[in-house]
């Protein structure tokens, strides 16, 4: 069978957008497979006795003969290709003569170089990973004279641009692996890098990470949290081993809140204290959530901080905040708030409670003839009393000046009266000023104790009217408050 003439469009085709439409744009082009290609063009040529072969691949602007025979030229204008119309109609083109043909007689590759005569092209397709057929170039062979096709010449090309396309589609996937290979290469780097920049950031920080798989009964941790226990990396303990860090109080609050988070879904924030592998006293703070798995709680997960220098820190402002620069003891503001709490929970627990003010004696004596530092030195011996270790469980204060105070908690009226007995005599110091004279420095004491109803004022008062009952009737000795006094 010959074929006639076909019919050239009466608009211009819908531009078929191929790979290999952006062959030549990524670079590729220079990629495929040049010596099997100018083997195949020569087949063509060869097979078909044709004056030119070529395989070419196109761009938006120009035809590149990628493969050719019988032609010199690397590249032709796409408006003027008869390989383009292959590629846009993705079918064969055949024109046994281009002069009798309306829409390429005027073409200037057949009235100039190469001077087609007749052409013969069919789409080379390659099958994409989606299945779907993409047309990468053409086949063609060209002819100087008109010539007829026979269906055998047309089945013959096509068998030539099946090899074509196998050969660019066997390319292609291999820049395609080279390329996914590249990406991987990338992403494994970037993946490192990122874990580098998260252990250094968790070993600046303090902080680990840590997985309890609730199915298997393990432990994952990162590098930090090893760091943290004083445990070598890998050393991971069983859960029951874990808890062992935590010391009485601690242990109870971090199973209580594991416990919840399992049964109950709730996160957890808890700073408690720990003891690591070496002994090391710590403060920790462990936050957990849980992991759901087709809604049903498969591991917690979570962060672990070791926050011991910001801990101390806190309790140095806490402590500063309540202490007395220059004894040590509580300041005013401390004594006030642990008053306050004192008798809160004597009310509410039923237990005694009783409050001694001190006012020392002699001792602006001191101030003015020694001077302020031999002063400053007095008051530290004072309070060196007041930390004596029968006082250990009470609260005793420099409420300023020469004044003391002492809080007595859960503690009855005749332990009292012998703690008091045994503080006056504490309170007693001599201060030697030379040619062996001495000042002598005690301390008056008011006792007032708190009954059913009474309030932080009510107490202080009680205890201030008892102390200058004392200072104005015999000093260095210690008055209880009653109402005869007050009267």
């Amino acid at each position: 069978m010959f074929h006639s003439p076909i019919a050239s469009p009466s608009q211009p085709m819908t531009r078929y957008r191929s790979r290999g439409d952006l062959l030549d744009r990524a670079g590729l082009s220079r990629c495929l497979p040049g010596p099997e290609l100018d083997a195949v063009a020569e087949m063509a040529q060869q097979l078909l006795g044709s004056d030119i072969s070529a395989f070419s691949v196109l761009d938006q602007d120009w035809q590149w003969l990628t493969a050719k025979c019988g032609i010199g030229a690397d590249k032709a204008p796409r408006e003027y290709s008869f390989c383009g119309r292959v590629v846009d109609a993705n079918e064969p083109v055949i024109i046994p003569d281009t002069q009798a043909d309306p829409f390429y007689r005027d073409n200037p590759m057949v009235t100039g170089e190469p001077h087609i005569g007749a052409y013969c092209g069919v789409p080379v397709i390659t099958r994409g990973e989606d299945g779907t057929d993409l047309t990468v170039g053409s086949l063609c062979v060209i002819y100087r004279q008109p010539r007829l096709f026979s269906d055998d010449d047309i089945v013959a090309l096509q068998k030539l641009a099946n090899i074509a396309a196998a050969l660019v589609g066997s390319r292609l996937a291999a820049l395609e692996l080279v390329e996914l290979a590249t990406e991987r290469t990338d992403d494994l780097h970037r993946v490192a890098r990122m874990h580098r920049q998260l252990h250094q950031a968790e070993r600046i920080a303090g902080i680990g990470s840590w997985r309890f798989d609730l199915v298997h009964n393990t432990i994952e941790w990162s590098d930090q949290v090893y760091a943290i226990h004083d445990l070598p990396l890998g050393d991971t303990p069983q859960i029951e081993r874990a808890m062992e860090f935590y010391p009485g109080r601690s242990r109870a609050i971090l199973s209580d809140a594991i416990n919840l988070a399992i049964e109950q879904g709730r996160p957890f924030d808890e700073e408690i204290d720990f003891v690591s592998a070496f002994g090391a006293a710590k403060r920790v703070r462990s936050m957990g959530e849980v992991e759901l798995c087709d809604g049903r709680p498969v591991a917690l997960i979570g962060v672990f901080q070791d926050v011991t220098r910001r801990y101390e820190m806190e309790q140095a402002l806490r402590r500063s905040a309540h202490t007395d620069e220059l004894t040590g003891l509580t300041n005013r503001a401390g004594f006030n708030q642990a008053l306050s709490a004192s008798i809160a929970g004597a009310h509410t627990n039923g237990t005694p409670l009783a409050l001694l003010m001190i006012d020392l004696d002699g001792f602006k004596a001191v101030n003015d003839r020694c001077g302020h530092l031999r002063g400053d030195q007095v008051l530290r011996t004072i309070a060196t009393a007041l930390h004596a270790p029968y006082l250990a469980d009470c609260v005793t204060a420099r409420l300023g000046g020469d004044e003391f105070g002492v809080i007595v908690r859960g503690v009855d009226r005749d332990a009292v009266s012998a703690l008091v007995i045994r503080l006056l005599a504490d309170l007693h110091h001599s201060v030697d000023i030379g040619d062996a004279e001495q000042l002598c420095v005690s301390g008056t004491i008011g006792v007032s104790w708190l009954t059913a109803g009474m309030t932080e004022r009510d107490l202080l008062r009680q205890a201030d009217i008892a102390l200058y009952h004392g200072k104005h009737t015999k000093r260095g000795t210690a008055t209880t408050y009653s109402a005869l006094i007050d009267r």
